[in-house]
């Protein structure tokens, strides 16, 4: 059986076959490319592993002196684990546990599709799975290169003939998976073969990660190609060696899962560069999901660990172009082994300085953010929690912004509220929803909202002391059965989310509440502002940077006291320019008092009658915000709870709309 402890002598592929000579390949300017060489605890084959790892260190000495070697039995997940930082090219000769495999008839994403390595007790392989590489924190456009084992280009262990095709493809999409999430944009599986050819190539060939592929000198042209089923935006290769099969008939040592368009000059041309703040306008779409690490969901599949950093491919896919510089969506966690917080921005390569999520324990929490995404078109996540702890998360996106002019643009609003089902609200249709039982809601015409010409609108969902354990969702279409969430909370609770939704052309939107038969809760929207097809502010984004934080008297001088307003100057501070209309931004209560609700919009006051986020006592809680600026930049920031109260409020801004000139 395949656990995290000691390896079975078969995990090693034993097989062998001739060297293959060198092309000869003109060498181009060296280049300082990080380059790390791991060779895991293989017992009696660790001596001859080294001896061709240092082969290989020689062929990349022709190109870089940033050489990274980690060898048995020094090759523990710590060392492994902090050199791979910023490394442009990671090769492995080990062991390999994939799954599917005949010891166990499950995933462990803990175990499965990584590296073998050196642990506590000598001489033993521990296996360190795809949960553990999307933490490597590779370079932008990184190549990893596995050599020599098993299950990772599909092959079984030695001896044990030729799987299956499903069984294959299946072994080559997982084991690529957690490399991918840890910052490769290619994952190359070389069973057989010397791989110096790829070295010269990387460094000195100019072409495309697929030409490089299928130009080896061991290239068998019988390749196979398929969407990757585990890394959404990449492509699955498998070239089976049909006319040369290995003794025991297998065939499947050549694969490679990647980004096909990606260039070898990229791979080697060095660390990410500094964010740059794009323009944008913006294009709704319905909820689509395009991440969700739950076993059998879109992937790339497998849990978020605490203390790593992970990129998810973004752009490409789920109907996102493949230029795309920022989104809107709805981001949820479930399934946490510990209370914590998660942080979405455009790349993550260390413990990031602001968050955008909080939860405890055993609670489904979502989140309405905007968020920059990095050139790559990835989104970078890292969960703050104790070590060894993880999470699930879901990424629905809801819209997306190009670099052009010719989608929508913003129209600062209010914020106003449009729906309040409670009996003392009565704004918009009354009485609560029902489990199951949709709704419409009009917007269009409503509390000064234009009747026309709304593409979408931003705002803040409330839900107010649902009877049952649930979820809402709202959107343009009216579904009893939708296929995402906009809101989870348990019962009893009062919980907001912050909202961008593209609104129907009869300007509508509908809500459905889902729970159990009879289950009923109320529903309170404001509006913060809308889209219109032509016009309006272009969005701008930014890194995620904190403008408040209370306890350090960042943006205010003191904590928040209940009922006191606090003006906080935005234009100026983390890159949000004079002449801003409305910035994008997470708002975060902590260290609360009393429970109650906080609000930021241009002019507030206690009989403010809109709130952006709700919240009992001892449960730090984060929300998205998109909120107008008044002329001169500024917002004022309240805590309303019971007389004596206090409170510390934190927003993070991550990019803002401004009018063009």
């Amino acid at each position: 059986m395949r656990r995290l402890t000691l390896a079975l002598a078969t995990g090693l592929l034993v097989a062998s076959a001739s060297i293959v000579a060198k092309p000869s390949l003109a060498v181009a300017a060296s280049y300082e490319a990080k380059v790390v060489i791991v060779v895991g605890q293989t017992q009696g084959a660790t001596a001859r592993y080294r001896s061709d790892a240092d082969g290989t260190a020689a062929v990349f000495a022709k190109y870089t002196s940033n050489i990274v070697k980690i060898y048995s039995p020094q090759a523990t997940w710590s060392a492994v684990k902090a050199a791979a930082q910023g490394a442009n090219i990671l090769v492995y000769m080990g062991h390999g546990s994939g799954y599917p495999n005949p010891y166990l008839g499950y995933l462990q994403p803990n175990a499965d599709n990584g590296l073998g390595l050196d642990g506590p007790t000598a001489g033993q392989t521990y296996y360190y799975g795809q949960n553990y590489m999307a933490q490597l924190g590779l370079a932008p456009n990184a190549v990893v290169i596995l050599n020599h084992l098993c299950y990772a280009s599909g092959n079984n262990e030695a001896g044990a003939g030729d799987p299956s095709v499903d069984v294959a493809h299946t072994r080559i999409d997982g084991y690529a998976s957690g490399f991918i999430r840890g910052g490769a944009r290619a994952v190359i599986a070389e069973g057989l073969n010397d791989i110096s050819y790829y070295v010269d190539t990387l460094f000195a060939g100019h072409t495309t990660a697929d030409a490089m592929w299928k130009g080896s000198p061991t290239f068998n042209n019988q390749v196979v190609s398929w969407p990757s089923t585990q890394n959404p935006g990449f492509t699955s290769e498998s070239d089976p060696s049909l006319d040369h099969p290995a003794s025991d008939g297998d065939v499947y040592y050549r694969s490679m899962v990647s980004n096909q368009a990606l260039s070898t000059d990229a791979v080697i041309g060095g660390q990410a560069a500094p964010f740059v703040s794009q323009s944008g306008s913006y294009y709704p779409l319905p909820p689509t999901r395009v991440v969700d690490t739950r076993p059998g969901h879109q992937g790339p599949v497998g849990s978020v660990t605490a203390g790593g950093g992970y990129n998810y491919q973004i752009a490409g896919v789920g109907g996102v172009p493949a230029n795309a510089v920022g989104i809107t969506a709805n981001v949820t966690v479930t399934g946490q082994t510990a209370a914590g917080w998660v942080y979405l921005g455009p790349s993550v390569d260390k413990a990031p300085a602001s968050s955008t999520i909080n939860f405890p324990m055993g609670d489904n929490r979502a989140n309405g953010v905007t968020v920059a995404l990095s050139p790559q078109g990835t989104v970078g996540v890292w969960y703050g929690a104790g070590n060894g702890n993880v999470t699930n998360l879901i990424i629905d996106v809801t819209g997306y912004f190009l670099p052009d002019t010719a989608g929508a643009g913003y129209v600062a609003f209010g914020p106003r509220r449009v729906l309040d089902t409670r009996a003392n609200g009565s704004i918009g249709i009354g009485g609560p929803f029902v489990s199951g039982q949709h709704r419409v809601i009009q917007i269009a015409g409503v509390a000064d909202l234009p009747a026309s010409g709304i593409v979408a609108v931003t705002g803040n969902l409330t839900v107010v002391r649902p009877s049952a354990r649930g979820y809402v969702t709202l959107g343009p279409d009216p579904t009893d059965a939708p296929a995402s969430s906009t809101i989870n909370f348990p019962a009893r609770d009062i919980r907001a989310n912050n909202v961008v939704v593209p609104v129907n052309a009869d300007g509508t939107l509908s809500a459905v509440y889902v729970a159990g038969p009879g289950a009923t809760v109320d529903l309170v929207l404001d509006i913060s502002g809308y889209f219109v097809a032509s016009g309006g502010a272009l969005y701008k984004t930014l890194d995620p940077a904190r403008i408040l934080d209370s306890r350090t008297a960042t943006g205010v001088a003191n904590r928040f006291s209940a009922g006191a307003a606090q003006p906080l100057q935005v234009s100026g501070q983390g890159g949000v320019p004079a002449g801003a209309v409305a910035v994008t931004a997470n708002l975060t209560i902590t260290r609360q008092s009393c429970g109650g609700f906080a609000a930021l919009g241009p002019t507030i006051d206690a009989s403010t009658n809109f709130s952006n986020l709700n919240f009992p006592v001892g449960d730090t809680r984060a929300n998205g915000v998109t909120v107008p600026l008044t002329k001169d930049g500024g917002l004022d920031v309240i805590y309303v709870a019971p007389a004596g109260c206090a409170a510390d409020l934190i927003l993070d801004v991550t990019g803002y709309y401004l009018n063009p000139a």
